[in-house]
């Protein structure tokens, strides 16, 4: 018999067990901890898996909320899921392609901002962005995310704290005002950043798994028998007071 719970703690016991393997091979291999996290490493080729499958379960959940509703798609109060959908693969594309690094530069050109040590964590403020549009996306058709919270609550929040200790550990990693602020020490100050750097890809990947399994067990809640009770509610887009 299929157990929620099992699957939820597979897919973070695999991206645990990624991202030890991770460490002890960049330790091994260089000394640094961060060495196999971060653009160009194959933990990004995980990190854009677990995104595309995020978004494939969350159209998934979008086609069945939807099935034999005849009402406009974006008045639909289950197009939360397929605005889901088009978000991780944005992300994806992003975690491929580096665009939010993209976008930094071209902000700084624009504004003619100069790279300090504020204007250089510009990209670590839209990482930020991207989750916060998220959690207002959710709260705002709550209605809707709440006929799975006994599925997806738990991980979801998860997911948002992993993201949370992401933006956390970039925005101190690599800033050499805020590494010489903690010690003095250089060579101390090298190796929390490398520790910093690989929290950064760590709670990335972990992230990725709380979301990966929040859309597969609310998609595996629509389907299931128990949820014919959920369909065929083809109200108007509601705002939950």
């Amino acid at each position: 018999m299929f157990r929620p719970r099992r699957l939820l703690r597979s897919i973070i016991v695999a991206n645990l067990a990624l991202i030890i393997f991770a460490v002890v091979l960049g330790l091994a291999k260089t000394g640094n901890p961060s060495r196999y996290f971060g653009e160009g490493r194959f933990t990004t080729g995980i990190s854009c898996a677990q995104l595309l499958g995020t978004a494939v379960f969350a159209f998934q959940l979008f086609r069945v909320r939807r099935r034999g509703l005849r009402q406009p798609m974006l008045r639909s109060p289950h197009s939360v899921w397929l605005l889901a959908a088009g978000g991780f693969v944005f992300l994806a594309c992003d975690d491929a392609f580096q665009l939010h690094e993209q976008f930094d530069y071209q902000i700084r050109r624009a504004f003619h901002l100069p790279k300090t040590a504020l204007t250089d964590h510009i990209d670590d403020a839209l990482i930020g962005l991207y989750g916060i549009m998220g959690a207002a996306v959710f709260w705002i058709c709550r209605r809707e995310v709440l006929r799975f919270r006994h599925e997806m609550q738990r991980p979801l929040l998860a997911g948002f704290v992993s993201l949370l200790l992401t933006v956390i550990c970039d925005a101190v990693a690599n800033n050499r005002h805020v590494l010489f602020a903690l010690t003095p020490d250089v060579a101390t100050a090298k190796w929390l950043d490398g520790w910093l750097s690989m929290g950064d890809g760590a709670f990335t990947l972990l992230a990725e798994g709380f979301f990966l399994a929040a859309f597969a067990l609310g998609w595996l809640a629509a389907v299931s028998p128990a949820a014919s009770s959920l369909h065929g509610d083809g109200q108007a887009l509601e705002v939950a007071p």
